[in-house]
């Protein structure tokens, strides 16, 4: 690493008596160089070659093609090629786990070696966690909150008392409730909120209003617990 350091210092001392435009030009070249050298030699050896190379889709060795050891450290954007923000697109989001998925099936390795059988099996289930916590605003946005190094809040400390009453009349009306349409009704309701917050936690994020964003959650929280128990009046309701 030294030794690209230095070289990236001797590089900018030369450049200097260049032109601007040649300067520019000599200087980005070196530079894309040097970050690349460095990406190569922090990244672990590959397993089968033992040569450190950039990773195909963070997976896969760009010298030999095999599969290397499952990363379960990967951020969860990075593995789904997504920078890491709590806005998405849902669709290129599926597109992305889909074509994750294909290239680490089971059935791709069963003639390969067992390393790589067992590294696909990890893969694939580590692409399924990635995707169903970044498919979901609640489990996104708690994801997003301990890349910061934040956790959620353990009490209700975060939420007023006007919330809190609201939400004791809503588990009284689902209580209530004698037919499938009130139940119906109610989880319109509930959906519509669910959507509303999902775009305040997007504004909150992007403020890095971190205390904004516990306080939602757990608002968010409370809701899916409602529409949990619709659920269940409903099954109850068609039971009887």
């Amino acid at each position: 690493m030294r030794c690209v350091i230095n070289g990236f210092k001797t590089a900018v001392r030369v450049t200097n008596y260049l032109s601007p435009a040649r300067n520019s030009i000599q200087f980005e070249r070196f530079r894309l160089h040097a970050v690349r050298q460095f990406s190569v030699e922090s990244s672990p050896a590959c397993w089968n070659c033992q040569k450190k190379s950039n990773l195909r889709q963070n997976m896969i060795c760009s010298d030999c093609g095999h599969l290397q050891d499952v990363d379960a450290e990967i951020n969860y954007f990075d593995l789904l090629s997504f920078p890491t923000k709590f806005s998405l697109e849902s669709q290129k989001l599926t597109k992305n786990f889909r074509q994750l998925q294909t290239i680490v099936h089971p059935d791709k390795f069963s003639n390969k070696t067992s390393r790589e059988q067992t590294n696909s099996a990890d893969w694939s289930s580590l692409i399924n966690k990635a995707y169903k916590t970044l498919a979901t605003p609640i489990e996104r946005g708690q994801y997003l909150l301990q890349l910061e190094g934040e956790q959620m809040p353990q009490d209700n400390s975060a939420l007023n008392k006007e919330f809190l009453m609201a939400m004791m009349e809503r588990n009284e009306e689902v209580e209530d409730a004698v037919d499938s349409q009130t139940l119906e009704d109610l989880n319109a309701q509930v959906v519509k909120e669910l959507e509303d917050m999902a775009q305040k936690l997007n504004s909150l994020f992007a403020a890095k209003d971190i205390q904004g964003v516990k306080g939602t959650l757990v608002e968010m929280k409370y809701l899916l617990s409602i529409q949990n128990g619709i659920k269940q009046k409903q099954q109850s309701l068609l039971g009887s």
